[in-house]
């Protein structure tokens, strides 16, 4: 694994890459021929290997006829793709960023401390969370699409150790009705049935809420590859030592806390 391939722009753009190429159906090889690149270099690109230059990045997109805002958001990750860290404000980026590294661990740590992890929710308990009016609704519809697509992964796909950390203040009705957090709580009970999922709760007196952001912590067995820390609108991904050793430490604590106090 190249260093370029764990930069968050770098695999930003290789998914922007790949989509815009499948959204006007035409093959690697053909686009190759279109763009004047060997194909194994465009193909490099796509799959994160190696990070172009601007300048072929607005050149590919050119001939694809990308959308303006398309060509902006992608134009801008080539030139942020030295950067350790990626401040995805759109949105665009997380579906890339959150497979790419997942499939690069072989354990991922998510923090959730006052509401249940998204990808546990229930269509349910989401629907409550939208009904609130504070979630974008273009974010709230994008959220549902790719819950629906990490339950299907996290079932019957192998894959890394999913440990999620839930904060005591996620039990409490205060999104939505009883009724629907206790299907919610049936529904946890069966994530935890499955071999690579672990759920375990923090009790308040630990880890009151507002101490610790959420945050989900990818993992591989030479160390921590990445960190997000996912906020009301976007997310910031960064794989800067510092800050992983720093949220390794973290989950650490919180583990001990919730194995305690199961």
């Amino acid at each position: 694994m190249t260093e370029a391939a764990l930069r968050p722009a770098v695999i930003a753009l290789a998914g922007g890459l790949r989509e815009a190429r499948n959204e006007r159906g035409i093959g690697l090889r053909r686009l190759a021929r279109m763009v004047d690149l060997h194909h194994a270099v465009l193909s490099s690109f796509e799959l994160g290997q190696r990070a172009p230059q601007d300048t072929i990045v607005a050149h590919i997109l050119g001939v694809l006829r990308a959308p303006q805002d398309v060509r902006e958001h992608l134009i801008d990750m080539a030139r942020r793709s030295h950067d350790r860290d990626l401040i995805d404000r759109t949105g665009r980026a997380e579906n890339y960023l959150h497979t790419a590294f997942e499939q690069r661990s072989t354990r991922v740590t998510e923090w959730s401390p006052t509401l249940i992890p998204e990808t546990l929710q229930t269509a349910e308990y989401a629907r409550a969370l939208r009904e609130t009016g504070l979630l974008a609704p273009e974010a709230a519809n994008a959220g549902c699409l790719l819950r629906t697509a990490r339950q299907l992964a996290l079932s019957n796909q192998p894959g890394p150790l999913h440990t999620f950390l839930i904060g005591e203040a996620a039990t409490r009705p205060d999104t939505c009705t009883p009724d629907v957090l206790r299907d919610q709580f049936d529904q946890l009970r069966t994530w935890t049935r499955k071999p690579r999922i672990a759920v375990r709760l923090v009790p308040a007196a630990d880890c009151p809420p507002g101490l610790v952001e959420p945050f989900t912590l990818y993992e591989h067995r030479a160390g921590a590859l990445a960190v997000a820390l996912r906020h009301h609108h976007g997310a910031v991904y960064s794989t800067h030592q510092a800050a992983l050793t720093t949220y390794k430490t973290t989950a650490q604590a919180l583990q001990r806390h919730a194995t305690e106090n199961t």
